[in-house]
């Protein structure tokens, strides 16, 4: 149950967008958005995000900022309704609450999934075709600097989790959208995106360790 969650809340952490045009092939496609897309060192924004649960009238919002690291990782920060942190390295998942205790630790020596989990993060955050082809079937359609992605899981325990997942941006990814097996809707709209500077500050750096 725990690692079901953890790869939810994971990759909720990362809308369809009205794009009209012929599909591509997975080839032209992949290369398509990787022409659209920046891939800085360093990617900040602000992120809020739409939770629709059945049985609930209105969706759960929150709204916070996230930093994306080539090297160092990705920090996920909620800021409202309640401060906490998600840090995803190569080697471990970290969530903290807002006055700093530890929530939950997950080291990737001991839990395989987690090198799993981090690796869609990325992915998605990055529209990294070649990283989401592991793990979903591709489909989607370009429209000037406009795409839109649409996911199938491959993986009989990603279809467990997801029924489908879609990804639209420009020069970065703007809407995810998880459609959750469980009967879950998640949006997430991204804001505010900058690469400059394109170093971490120093304040930045020891958020990672």
């Amino acid at each position: 149950m725990k690692r079901r969650w953890l790869c939810v809340f994971s990759l909720s952490l990362l809308a369809a967008g009205g794009v009209r045009a012929a599909p591509l092939s997975a080839a032209d496609l992949a290369a398509a958005v990787r022409e659209r897309l920046q891939q800085p060192a360093v990617l900040r924004g602000e992120f809020e995000q739409s939770k629709q649960v059945p049985g609930f009238a209105k969706p759960l919002l929150s709204r916070g900022d996230f930093l994306v690291s080539r090297e160092r990782g990705v920090l996920w920060r909620t800021k409202t309704p309640f401060a906490s942190q998600l840090r995803l390295t190569r080697d471990e998942i970290l969530a903290t609450q807002g006055n700093g205790a530890v929530a939950f630790r997950l080291d990737a020596a001991k839990e395989p999934s987690v090198r799993v989990i981090n690796s869609l993060m990325f992915s998605l955050l990055n529209g990294d075709i070649s990283g989401l082809g592991d793990y979903f079937r591709i489909e989607g359609q370009v429209d000037g600097r406009r795409w839109q992605l649409q996911l199938q899981p491959r993986q009989a325990a990603l279809a467990k989790l997801f029924k489908a997942i879609e990804l639209s941006g420009e020069s970065h990814v703007n809407q995810i959208r998880l459609d959750e097996a469980n009967g879950d809707l998640t949006q997430l709209r991204f804001s505010a995106q900058r690469s400059e500077p394109a170093r971490l500050s120093a304040d930045e750096a020891a958020r990672f360790d």
